[in-house]
């Protein structure tokens, strides 16, 4: 299997619009998730994107990145994730919105990607601030304690 060729075809019908493209999709969410091989999360980060027309599908990408968690270190797979994380813009930034959320309601991954973010370059720190300063304007009953404390912790 060429593993380039599956990221491509990830991304090529990442918009869901139709069966083929979904089962596409899923074909190459499933073989790329298949080699088990912690660097591919960013790869598979190229599938998301915010024009989609099926956000279940797309929530499997999520869940299926989630599962690197199963076979790697929790610290290593957000670490991957968080350096691949200017991937998603801007095409699919409410999908990065919603993958951060997702680590905000995780106690454990919360307490981790913060460690994280405190350590990555200064550029893909401000995208995350950006992120999360958004997340805290859209829904502040939920977010604002979380974020502000993640905030003052990095």
């Amino acid at each position: 299997m060429d593993i380039k060729q599956e990221v491509k075809r990830l991304k090529d019908n990442r918009l869901l619009s139709d069966k083929e493209e979904i089962i596409n999709f899923e074909e190459a969410m499933d073989n790329i998730l298949n080699v088990e091989e912690l660097t591919l999360i960013s790869d598979l980060i190229l599938g998301f994107d915010d024009n989609t027309q099926d956000d279940e599908v797309m929530f499997g990408l999520i869940h299926a990145i989630e599962s690197f968690d199963e076979i790697f270190p929790p610290k290593e797979t957000l670490r991957v994730f968080a350096e691949s994380i200017e991937k998603m813009f801007p095409h699919a930034k409410e999908w990065a919105k919603i993958f951060h959320k997702r680590i905000l309601n995780h106690k454990p991954s919360y307490d981790t990607y913060i460690k994280i973010i405190s350590e990555i370059d200064i550029k893909k720190k401000k995208l995350v601030i950006g992120l999360l300063k958004e997340i805290i304007k859209e829904d502040p009953e939920v977010f604002d304690e979380s974020i502000n404390q993640f905030l003052n912790r990095i």
